[in-house]
């Protein structure tokens, strides 16, 4: 079933990303990328990897010091971000695919068990998503102040607007308060969707719990890091924003920093479709949006492809991290929790190194 929502997910992605190179103006946009500067590319890909690999993985690391987890260097927390983002970026879901992955890495590499690796992803990235969702606002925010939008684009940011409040208000609540039936955030949902009746989680029950009082009491008693950790965040986010104004200043001079904020809205709301590596509907956004500001359907294009090329280089870095990580461990026998991905990938790396 999954094999098959994946592949759907991928026709559907590219099925979109050609009709919409198609509106651009394929000429125009090969035009376009072939007179971009090739420094430009190379300065914001390092932005973009600083903004992920550097600033993403110093407020991973601070939340994994704050759980007494000191025996993790900081290279193996950059080489398990990477590996992460590129797990996320080659599934359904491209900003939270990889997080089991880099979860387990840290697992295996540090003395923290999976409770704690878990629960250091789960912290980071309920921060990071809150620092996300207040930007996506803003961004919508000065969309509506330039024009007019279509009543269902509005309606349907505001819904989510609503059901991320609600989200919000429920972790809150079964986070900080623990409810009177005990149960944390995932353990509600859990329940409330009868996941709980599935074997592989009922055995796991006493792990979820464990993970959810971990990351109770970070937000309970580590106000300090928490600020830290979201300060983190809004650099990452600005150093995204740099990224999206640097490239749209090379296609078109004349933009503005609260249009870049709009950008940077429908940039990532795309990124929450499922499609792999948000094909088709990443450049659908991106390209609606330059039109809808005067900028031109074929810049619109043109710069998807380019923050798509600077990411597809860090997914390669991350794909040689991950890789590195199997060698390192491939005499390891994985425990159950392992993701898949690197079962598979370790599987296949004993079979080419381990035959007697």
């Amino acid at each position: 079933m999954k094999r098959v929502f994946f592949l759907v997910s991928l026709i559907l992605g590219l099925f979109l990303f050609l009709f919409t190179g198609q509106q651009a103006g394929v000429d125009d946009v090969l035009k376009t990328i072939s007179l971009f500067p090739f420094q430009i590319i190379i300065a914001v890909f390092l932005i973009n990897f600083i903004a992920i690999a550097i600033v993403g993985s110093l407020r991973w690391k601070l939340i994994l010091k704050s759980q007494n987890v000191c025996d993790i260097s900081f290279s193996k927390v950059i080489r398990a971000k990477l590996a992460g983002f590129l797990v996320s970026y080659i599934t359904p879901s491209v900003l939270v695919g990889g997080e089991p992955v880099r979860a387990y890495m840290i697992k295996e590499r540090s003395s923290c068990g999976w409770e704690k690796s878990f629960a250091s992803v789960v912290i980071d990235q309920t921060i990071y998503f809150f620092t996300i969702f207040l930007f996506m606002i803003i961004g919508f925010l000065f969309l509506v102040e330039y024009s007019f939008l279509p009543a269902e684009i509005f309606y349907g940011f505001g819904i989510i607007i609503i059901l991320v409040i609600f989200t919000f208000c429920i972790f809150y609540s079964r986070t900080l308060n623990r409810n009177s039936d005990g149960d944390g955030f995932f353990m509600f949902f859990i329940k409330a969707i009868k996941l709980d009746k599935i074997k592989f989680i009922k055995t796991r029950e006493k792990n979820i719990d464990a993970t959810e009082k971990i990351v109770s009491r970070f937000f309970k008693n580590k106000r300090k890091v928490f600020i830290e950790a979201f300060v983190l965040s809004i650099l990452e986010i600005l150093l995204y924003l740099a990224v999206i104004w640097i490239i749209i200043f090379y296609l078109n001079p004349i933009i503005e920093i609260t249009q870049t904020a709009s950008i940077f809205f429908l940039l990532t709301l795309a990124n929450f479709i499922p499609i792999p590596g948000s094909l088709g509907s990443f450049e659908m956004a991106l390209t609606f949006v330059f039109d809808f500001f005067g900028f031109g359907k074929s810049n619109g294009f043109s710069f998807s492809l380019i923050y798509r090329i600077i990411n597809i280089a860090i997914v390669f870095i991350g794909f040689f991290t991950l890789i590195y990580f199997e060698l390192k461990t491939i005499s390891h026998h994985f425990s159950i929790e392992a993701p898949k991905p690197l079962l598979k990938i370790h599987r296949f790396l004993v079979k080419m190194f381990c035959r007697k």
